[in-house]
Order: C-alpha cells, then sequence, then structure tokens
C-alpha cells in the first residue's frame, strides 16, 4: 500500500509541476489552465524532458480520427508543447518531439498534427517535419437583415446524443477534418459555455436542422462552426446568435477557400508506409514510385510503389531523388483542404 501511495504521489507531483510550467510557457486563465489539465492531462500520454526532476519542456499528446476518404484514421494532436524559458535554445523541443514521434510509430499512428501557438513557429515545426497543410478563412457577417423563422434554442436544454449524432454526421461529410468523440464534443461545449459562449439549436418538423457555436474571440462574436440544412436556417442562428450576444457583427470561420486562408495546423507523418497504402486504395489511377528519407524514423526509409490501388515497400536504391517527409504531407494533402474545428485552441 505504502507503494501504491508513492507513485500516487509522485504521480500528482508531476502534475503540479507541468501545470507550473504551463502558466510560464502561456497566457491563459486560470480557468481554462484548472480545465484544460482535469480534462486532458493524463501521465501516459504527457511527454516531458525532466532536469533535476522538473520538467523544463512538455506536451500532451491528445489521440483523434480523420476522415480520408471513405476511410478513418488515427491522428495523435501535440498539445500544450512548451519548455521553459531558461532552458529554450538547448534543442530539448525537438528532442522532445523526436521521442513523441518515435513512440507514436510504435504505437502505429498514421500522423501527427498540432497548431502553433505563435507565427514564428510555423518555422520551427517545420524543421522538424512539419508542414503546413490545416487553414480556414474568417469573414464578417452582418447580421441585422436575417430574421428567425424555425425553433431556436440553447444546447443545455436539448438531447445531448441527438445533438452529437447530427454533428457527428455533417462533420463526417468533411474530407480530411478532425473527427471529435462524443465525451470530447462535451468538453467543447462545456468550455464554450465556461468562456461566456453559446451553442445554439435549430430544429424544423421536430428534427434537429443545424447547429452553432459561438464564442468571444479577442473582443468580437466568433463562429466558431455552424451547420444548417438550408440558408434560411442559416441566417435564423446566425440572427439568433447575435440576439444572443448582442452584437450585429459576427466573425463566421469556415472552411477554406481559394482566397484569404488562415494557417492554423500541420502535419507529420509519422508511419509513411500505413499512410501510402490509404492514399493508394483512395486514389485508384494513381502511379507512382514514391522514395522516402525520413531523418528520423528508419523504418519509413524505403521505395514506395503505387499502383492499382495497392502500395509495395522496396529497398531504397536511389537516395539522391528521395522525398522528406515534408514533401510527403505536401503530396499527400494536396488540394485536399484538410480541416479541424472546436480545437480548445481559442
Amino acid at each position: 500500500m505504502a507503494a501504491q501511495n508513492t507513485g500516487s504521489t509522485k504521480v500528482q507531483k508531476l502534475k503540479e509541476l507541468s501545470i507550473a510550467l504551463y502558466k510560464l510557457c502561456f497566457d491563459d486563465s486560470d480557468r481554462f489552465v484548472s480545465f484544460y489539465f482535469d480534462k486532458r492531462y493524463t501521465e501516459k500520454n504527457h511527454f516531458t524532458i525532466l532536469k533535476n526532476n522538473i520538467p523544463v519542456a512538455a506536451l500532451q499528446v491528445i489521440m483523434y480520427m480523420m476522415t480520408f476518404f471513405d476511410a478513418k484514421i488515427s491522428f495523435a494532436y501535440l498539445s500544450a508543447i512548451c519548455t521553459h524559458p531558461d532552458f529554450r535554445r538547448h534543442g530539448l523541443m525537438t528532442e522532445l518531439l523526436e521521442k513523441t514521434h518515435k513512440q507514436l510509430f510504435a504505437d502505429g499512428i498514421y500522423a501527427a498534427f498540432l497548431i502553433p501557438a505563435e507565427p514564428y513557429l510555423f518555422d520551427v515545426y517545420r524543421r522538424n517535419d512539419y508542414e503546413t497543410v490545416f487553414y480556414r478563412t474568417k469573414k464578417q457577417i452582418n447580421t441585422c437583415n436575417f430574421v428567425i423563422n424555425c425553433k431556436i434554442y440553447e444546447y443545455p436544454e436539448a438531447e445531448k446524443n441527438k445533438v452529437f449524432e447530427y454533428f457527428d454526421g455533417k462533420m463526417n461529410e468533411r474530407n480530411c477534418c478532425i473527427q471529435h468523440s462524443f465525451r470530447d464534443f462535451e468538453t467543447v461545449c462545456e468550455d464554450i459555455y465556461s468562456s461566456d459562449g453559446v451553442i445554439l439549436i435549430a430544429e424544423c418538423k421536430n428534427k434537429i436542422a443545424g447547429i452553432s457555436f459561438a464564442s468571444p474571440i479577442s473582443g468580437s462574436i466568433a463562429v466558431i462552426d455552424h451547420f444548417a440544412e438550408t440558408q434560411a436556417i442559416s441566417e435564423s442562428l446566425l440572427k439568433a446568435v447575435s440576439e444572443k450576444t448582442k452584437t450585429d457583427n459576427l466573425i463566421c470561420v469556415d472552411i477554406p477557400q481559394k482566397e484569404h486562408c488562415e494557417a492554423t495546423g500541420m502535419i507529420r507523418i509519422i508511419c509513411v508506409e500505413k499512410m501510402l497504402r490509404l492514399y493508394a486504395a483512395t486514389h485508384h489511377s494513381c502511379e507512382k514510385t514514391i522514395c522516402i528519407k525520413d531523418s528520423l524514423i528508419a523504418e519509413n526509409n524505403g521505395c514506395y510503389v503505387i499502383s492499382n490501388a495497392g502500395c509495395t515497400k522496396l529497398p531504397m536504391e536511389n537516395s539522391h531523388n528521395s522525398w522528406n517527409i515534408v514533401q510527403l504531407a505536401q503530396f499527400i494533402f494536396d488540394r485536399q483542404m484538410p480541416y479541424m474545428s472546436l480545437m480548445l485552441n481559442e
């Protein structure tokens, strides 16, 4: 029993130290920090580098599924990536990412993704084999002339399972989109309301016909995701959000278009063979040989022959014409417009 108590004490102490590191590195409210570590932190998925038994670099791995044409694949979200200010520029973050990537490969994960906390970090993560593939658009909408012509009510008043069923169905219609489990969906909804946001449901003929998630961001009200069966229902929801938040001007975040895109996230392919097998199975007309040189995960190195909806791995013959992991991500996600929303990062 004493040994178990000692283990529990060490786990709790590590969590407390990790919270202290997070607070030192990020300018989030105490409410959010407490919420994040209550909902997201687990000892198993928390990767750290310790100095004198104190974490000086850390990240949290959160598992998600992603739609990829007709399949769903496991992706690892690297969250709360941070290094103690006194230990920066010592290569610790690169060391931590390499440690994490190798473990993810051993676990059979297809790819890892992350959301850089600052613009300059896009270049930093690119040096660790990440490529920017997630984008979004933002547009301002004035709802002054919109009218409400259907039943609208708030999420807390709804049947949670039915709301999630509608939401999940809509999310699954999006190709290359990060998906949310029911538990994660509940966490997101709780965070929106804790941040003085609102979630509104539209109903027509006794069926859910739309849902809108809105949250205050930088002094404005942003609709951070939104689904509706018709334009009229969409306008009804947006008008209801305006009335609830007392503003006619909303910022609407949406799937990227050809112009005015804002970079939001990056991907690092973890298991090349699994990813290319899936790519081949969903791109039947593709006939291509790709040689990969992964500077970190040696098991990924080789020549991959894509043909007849299949993929065969052969030994590397000529490394001079090989692609790196960044180039592979560019190839796989070219013109696919990967998307994610409701990631607790706003």
